[in-house]
């Protein structure tokens, strides 16, 4: 009450402010300031940094705001913030996926093909040629596009495949697993390159188990086969079946021979081997040597009818029509008919580099001579060839004696 006896008028409540601001100088100067509010929704106090005081005043009633509207939600953090504004800007920057089709088409020709080997781009083909019919349109559906893959399609695919072939020619068996899992092999290749183009942001398929391969029984020709072979072996082919048995090189390491990778004076072969990206001088059997030099006297006749001469870039394996082997399959499958082997299952022009390491090993080579020899990266692959000492491995079966047996 006043000296005059009237009431001193009463001030009006001031409101409590909602939440509170503190602020912080760090050891550099820099002074930053902190909104702290109690968050019904999780049942505990949140908190949130700003630069400027007047921005976490303006934060905190925008909070208080919203509790009073019911249209609250808790804030994101500033990392939160951050990571959802990438992404906009991502999908603003990421171009429009393309089909699995037509991305994997390009990269193979385009980045793959100068930089594989014949083989290798073979099986890429191949397996781009199935994908056709399963990825692509069909059934009123459009191409499937590469972020519209999923593990559960791949699924689908390999139980799609094993019933439908590539081709009408050939025998008509089951598509094997082998095949399967070189089509699963070569998707998961090109979703890679997609990742690295920045179609993808991870590759789905990363992880998942192939198929189980049956390993089957490596196929070889007996000594007196492979001399049956050569001998009835047609003119044209035979230096290269000579050259491949007495070798064990590849067949696409035979394919790609020049005259100028031919030492006649030292005995030597140079081989380039794609698979495993290395050259090797290799040891020229005086057979091979006897057969190489018939088949360039012969060229060189032939040539020069025409006033030309062998030179060192030619191939030295050519076809019927004079041209780089590319497929050899017509003329081994002739080879075969001509020595009375064309009924035995599973002869490969493959079997002749077999058929070497199997003879070579029985003969005492040692494995890792022959490691050398085949250009194996691995010594692991090369004693696969060790099955071939089967013979020997039964005679110390056999001359076991423990006694007591009936």
């Amino acid at each position: 009450m006043a000296a005059d006896g009237r009431d001193k008028p009463k001030k009006p409540k001031r409101r409590r402010r909602f939440g509170n601001i503190f602020s912080r100088k760090w050891a550099s100067g820099r002074r930053t300031w902190s909104a702290v509010w109690y968050c019904k929704t999780e049942g505990r106090k949140l908190t949130r940094a700003f630069d400027t005081e007047k921005e976490a005043k303006d934060f905190l009633a925008e909070v208080e705001k919203r509790l009073l509207t019911e249209t609250y939600e808790v804030p994101p953090t500033l990392s939160e913030v951050e990571e959802k504004e990438e992404q906009a800007r991502a999908a603003v920057r990421r171009p429009r996926c393309p089909t699995l089709l037509a991305y994997a088409e390009d990269v193979i020709e385009r980045r793959l093909d100068p930089v594989l080997s014949d083989g290798a781009m073979g099986v890429l083909r191949a397996a781009l040629r199935a994908w056709t019919g399963f990825f692509g349109a069909r059934d009123g559906r459009r191409a499937v596009k590469l972020d519209e893959i999923t593990p559960a399609m791949l699924l689908d695919y390999r139980a799609w495949r094993a019933t439908h072939r590539n081709s009408r020619y050939g025998p008509d068996k089951p598509i094997s697993p082998r095949t399967i899992n070189s089509d699963h092999t070569a998707l998961v290749r090109i979703l890679n390159e997609a990742v690295l183009d920045g179609h993808l942001e991870r590759n789905p398929l990363a992880g998942m188990k192939k198929l189980r391969e049956t390993r089957r029984q490596r196929r070889y020709l007996t000594k007196e086969e492979l001399s049956a072979l050569i001998t009835n072996c047609p003119d044209h082919f035979r230096p290269f079946v000579v050259t491949a048995a007495y070798t064990g090189a590849r067949k696409g390491e035979l394919t790609r021979l020049r005259w100028s990778d031919l030492d006649f004076e030292n005995g030597k072969i140079a081989l380039y081997r794609p698979k495993v990206g290395n050259a090797d001088w290799i040891d020229m059997h005086p057979a091979v040597a006897a057969e190489l030099t018939r088949l360039r006297e012969e060229r060189e006749r032939a040539l020069a009818e025409k006033g030309e001469r062998v030179l060192p870039e030619h191939h030295v394996f050519v076809s019927w029509h004079g041209t780089p082997y590319k497929e050899i399959r017509r003329s081994w499958d002739l080879a075969l008919k001509a020595a009375g082997l064309d009924g035995r299952e599973g002869l490969t022009p493959h079997s002749l580099r077999h058929s070497f390491a199997t003879h070579f090993l029985q003969n005492g080579g040692a494995v890792t001579d022959l490691q050398q020899q085949l250009g194996h990266a691995e010594l692991a692959t090369t004693q696969i060839y060790a099955s071939a000492l089967s013979a020997r491995r039964r005679a110390a079966v056999m001359a076991l004696d423990f006694g007591g047996a009936a």
